[in-house]
């Protein structure tokens, strides 16, 4: 019993050594790594030549907003998938990222090396690029490079993105007004004015003139005088885009005992989440017993030399590399879906050559683009596509006069769903009171007697009788040209300070399955969107139907999901692009327009 004793501690010792020198050579390897974590055991592969490994890769950019552009304040990801299909390892393979320009608020994530990656494999690698709100702006030439133990590397590749600084909103106080009548307040004088003893509503707007979105904005109202009621005097206004204005309401009831001669003590604060371009302490003009003066809006417009608008992209040299940047969607591919609307029709029109003036940019793909989503996503099967060539003459009238137009011989009076897709230049008569479409062959300066009067439009559209009618409207009629990047705008009406204020028919008032998207407001230019060549609108329509409108995952859309997506990611992309353009709707926001 004693040898055995003396046998098995002798086994012990001889296993306690072994540990040691494996733990004491892991130290080593440890501190040779430059790691120091003591409650770590870092044990160092070892590599082996062997049959060689033949590596591909692919290669994506996105970053927070999908603008291609890295903004100030922005997160942004380089993401390589690598394959290897050679019949060896990759071993030890690390991805480094250098830059050509020195910016210590241009942040460019590390990545741990892959041990190893075996044949017929694939990994994904994410390297996170960050943008501090003091970068510069510039373009930065990021290299690329997958390197092998062996040497068995891969070509390096460039990725080219710019970092834009932080452009800065600036909230200002536009005006306001007095109202007292309705609910919730008391005149003693219904006459705009406030007076002692009275209660009365008071509508404040606010404008972002500066050349960024104010987000997260909130206002506050302080009043130094005991004597005045004011319950209401703070809240939210959200996100405030770019020369965009926002309105809100206050309670203001002054008692008998103010004395103020001048602008009562109320004090108007704005805070934003970068506090940047704020409001503090700006004291409202608000008279006893005066009107105020007229509110002032602005016309901002981005500021394109500034933007150093050039979009991420990559240059490759091996053939076994790819690479795309994920900002632009590819809306070319139509889902098919669900629906299927036996008893429908639509009319398709995209004018983009005209005769006597600028073109439409993309208004022609526009027309090709929704030809194929009206019949896959919407299921409707008989869709008439019209473009620059066919819409000459008395085109609209031959369309969709309700007496001896083509429509109305199609239509079946109270059966039929009417969906219409229009692209290309709305054009505003010279007093800025009416609204036109033009054919291909039109004069301006017989917009009267040539154009289509968009009142006739809608009027004519619901005198067909159809079961439901939807107007998607991809035009701008403030007297100016598409534009995008590329496109500069043109004044298409050769008159300055043009102010539209047409007096549009509504069918939809009174008729509840009238149904219309508009790209933009009357006063505002609908854009181009160069990377997908098509209207802006237009590309966001498409994306939506594609399934990015679906908010709540039930596989539908409906006009209200459609609407919000389109206005949402509108009015974000053009204000990067030449301007606030805010998306119009009209309609029952609860109609399912596809399924998938």
């Amino acid at each position: 019993m004693k040898v055995k004793h003396i046998i098995n501690f002798s086994r012990v010792i001889s296993i306690l050594i072994i540990l040691t020198g494996i733990i004491t050579s892991a130290f080593a390897q440890k501190v040779v790594s430059g790691k120091s974590d003591p409650q770590k055991i870092y044990i160092k592969p070892e590599y082996k030549r062997g049959l060689p490994p033949i590596l591909y890769a692919d290669l994506n950019f996105n970053d927070d907003n999908n603008n291609g552009i890295l903004e100030a304040n922005e997160k942004a990801w380089i993401t390589l998938t690598i394959s290897n299909k050679g019949k060896g390892a990759a071993q030890d393979l690390s991805v480094t990222v250098s830059d050509d320009k020195s910016d210590q608020y241009f942040i460019i994530g590390k990545v741990n090396t892959i041990p190893y990656l075996q044949p017929d494999q694939t990994t994904k690698i994410t390297i996170p690029l960050e943008a501090g709100m003091e970068i510069m702006s510039a373009e930065h030439k990021l290299e690329i490079n997958i390197k092998e133990h062996f040497g068995y590397d891969m070509d390096p590749a460039y990725l080219y993105v710019s970092t834009m600084k932080f452009r800065e909103p600036s909230l200002a106080f536009s005006g306001l007004e007095v109202v007292d009548l309705g609910e919730g307040t008391a005149a003693i004088v219904q006459d705009g004015k406030l007076q002692s003893g009275e209660q009365v509503k008071v509508k404040v707007s606010i404008q972002n003139i500066g050349q960024n979105v104010s987000k997260n904005t909130k206002y506050n109202i302080i009043c130094r005088d005991q004597n005045i009621y004011m319950p209401d005097g703070s809240g939210e206004l959200g996100d405030i885009g770019m020369g965009e204005v926002k309105d809100f309401w206050i309670t203001v009831s002054p008692n008998k005992r103010v004395t103020t001669k001048g602008n009562l003590p109320l004090f108007l604060s704005l805070t934003n989440d970068v506090h940047r371009g704020e409001l503090s302490d700006i004291q409202l003009p608000i008279v006893l017993d005066q009107k105020p003066p007229e509110a002032v809006v602005l016309n901002v417009k981005a500021d394109i030399d500034k933007l150093q608008k050039q979009v991420a992209r990559f240059e490759v040299s091996s053939e076994r590399m790819t690479a795309n940047v994920g900002n632009v969607m590819d809306i070319k591919q139509v889902p098919p879906s669900k629906m299927h609307r036996s008893n429908a029709i639509a009319v398709v029109i995209g004018v983009e050559k005209y005769d006597h003036f600028v073109q439409a940019p993309y208004a022609e793909n526009d027309a090709t683009l929704i030809q194929n989503y009206f019949k896959s996503v919407l299921g409707i099967d008989k869709v008439y596509i019209y473009k620059s060539k066919d819409v000459t003459g008395y085109f609209f009238d031959n369309v969709f006069d309700p007496s001896y137009g083509e429509l109305q011989k199609a239509i079946s009076k109270g059966n039929t769903d009417l969906f219409i897709f229009y692209s290309g230049h709305g054009i505003p008569s010279k007093d800025g009171t009416n609204a036109y479409l033009l054919p291909s062959d039109g004069h301006i300066e017989a917009i009267e007697k040539q154009g289509y009067n968009l009142n006739k439009f809608y009027e004519n559209l619901e005198k067909l009788g159809a079961r439901s009618v939807t107007v998607f409207i991809d035009a701008c009629f403030s007297g100016a040209s598409r534009s995008s990047e590329t496109f500069k705008p043109d004044n298409l009406v050769a008159m300055k300070g043009i102010r539209i204020k047409p007096n549009v028919s509504s069918p939809w008032n009174d008729n509840p399955r009238f149904t219309v998207f508009s790209s933009s407001s009357f006063d505002e230019t609908s854009l181009a969107f160069d990377p997908s060549e098509t209207g802006l609108f237009t590309y966001y329509l498409c994306a939506g139907l594609q399934g990015k409108a679906d908010a709540n995952g039930d596989k539908k859309i409906t006009s209200g999901e459609l609407e919000r997506y389109i206005s949402e990611q509108v009015k974000e992309s053009s204000m990067k692009i030449r301007g606030l353009q805010s998306p119009q709707f009209h309609g029952d926001e609860t109609i399912i327009l596809t399924e998938y």
